[in-house]
């Protein structure tokens, strides 16, 4: 039997951004890259976090999580006109098999959705299990050769 089935976890949803640090921690724990991420020069429209809210289980988390309690985030940027790109969709490993990304990616998009006119282009970046979720959601894969994002979505 999944452990995870016997000690669900208690979480909060919050529209914030995470503090810098937390979001290299995160990155880091998730094995992305941190290049870039001081040189945004754009404001995100949104993000969105997941936090444990639970202490005992902080006391019980990996290392990703000793220092914070983000267990997920998400961000919408804007930059471009007819674009709006997800970005840092991001879940800690050990944490990924709660459903948070399909939590996340649900606020995400009905954001996206009270934003986005007919015909913007929509992408993000995600990898594995994430993926297919994405899919589910209507993108699309459209590779990228400079590593940018790999599932597009054009608001019907």
């Amino acid at each position: 039997m999944d452990i995870k089935t016997i000690m669900p976890i208690k979480f909060e949803l919050v529209e914030t951004a995470p503090l810098f640090h937390e979001l290299l921690n995160l990155r880091s724990a998730a094995g992305r890259p941190s290049i870039g991420v001081e040189l945004a020069d754009v404001q995100a429209l949104f993000w969105v976090s997941i936090r444990l809210s639970d202490n005992a289980e902080m006391e019980h988390a990996g290392a990703g999580v000793a220092k914070s309690n983000l267990l997920a985030t998400a961000c919408v940027y804007g930059n471009k006109p007819g674009h709006l790109a997800i970005e840092d969709f991001i879940v800690l490993p050990e944490y990924q098999s709660y459903g948070l990304a399909k939590i996340m990616l649900e606020r995400v998009m009905d954001f996206v959705d009270g934003h986005a006119s007919s015909g913007t282009c929509i992408s993000i970046t995600a990898y594995g299990e994430s993926e297919r979720l994405c899919c589910e959601y209507g993108f699309q894969y459209a590779p990228c050769a400079n590593l940018g994002p790999n599932l597009l979505k054009i608001v019907a």
